[in-house]
């Protein structure tokens, strides 16, 4: 129930935040976040339901949401490899990834939409994603509950 709430709360703050500054992904370290302290089925239910905010809400053709969190995943996936998920170093390494991520999707959605590209505004959207990212997840992590966090067993 608990997690129910927290995870409820945390997608509500995201909408507010995101229609505060459209461009910016908010639920993105919520993905880090549960990928790291959750079972993969919570990860994957909350992922879909962000999904179905993000391509309902986006003036970007069908397509945009699920891009950007498979590349997310990945470099999620991958990163916990080589560093550890916890640091702010990993994070402020992921937000610039996903700075450069949004960048590189928008160019491709306009493309093949045919629209005009504002570089000016999407570059700041980028910036802004980079930077807010860390700050974002790590807020978000040290208020996740403690009793949530699932605890991972070293295999020896």
């Amino acid at each position: 129930m608990l997690a129910t709430l927290w995870w409820l709360a945390f997608t509500v703050l995201c909408i507010w935040g995101q229609s505060m500054l459209p461009g910016v992904d908010f639920f993105a370290p919520g993905m880090a976040i549960s990928l790291r302290w959750q079972k993969p089925s919570a990860t994957i239910i909350l992922t879909v339901i962000w999904v179905a905010i993000q391509e309902g809400a986006g003036g970007l053709a069908f397509g945009y949401a699920i891009l950007w969190y498979a590349i997310l995943f990945a470099l999620l996936t991958v990163g916990r490899w080589l560093l550890d998920p916890g640091s702010i170093q990993f994070q402020a390494l992921l937000g610039l990834a996903l700075g450069l991520a949004h960048f590189l999707l928008l160019y491709l959605m306009a493309v093949l939409e045919m629209r005009a590209f504002p570089l000016g505004r999407v570059l700041g959207e980028c910036l802004l994603q980079a930077l807010l990212y860390p700050a974002l997840w790590y807020a978000a992590d040290a208020m996740f509950p403690d009793r949530l966090k699932r605890v991972h067993e070293e295999s020896a």
